[in-house]
C-alpha cells in the first residue's frame, strides 16, 4: 500500500482524527474514574485497560506494604 498523505478538502473530515483521539481520551478518563471497563485492541487481543491498571496498582501496593513491613521488622530488631 502507498502511504501518501492526501489533502482533505472537507474541513469537517479533516478534524475527524483529532476528534476521535479526544473521544478516546475522554472514554479512558471516564473508565478510570468510574471503574468501568475500557476495552482496546492491543497485541492482537482485546484487553480491559482499567483492569490492567488496577492489577498493576495492587501489585505495587502489595510490594510497598511488604517492603514497609520488612523495614519495620528490621528497625525493631536493631
Amino acid at each position: 500500500m502507498d502511504n501518501k498523505k492526501m489533502k482533505i478538502k472537507d474541513p469537517d473530515l479533516a478534524k475527524v482524527g483529532v476528534a476521535l483521539e479526544r473521544a478516546a481520551a475522554n472514554a479512558r478518563k471516564l473508565g478510570f474514574e468510574t471503574n468501568t471497563p475500557v476495552y482496546v485492541y492491543r497485541d492482537g487481543k482485546i484487553v480491559d485497560i482499567v483492569a490492567d491498571l488496577q492489577a498493576k496498582r495492587s501489585r505495587t501496593k502489595t510490594r510497598t506494604k511488604s517492603s514497609q513491613k520488612n523495614t519495620i521488622q528490621r528497625r525493631s530488631k536493631a
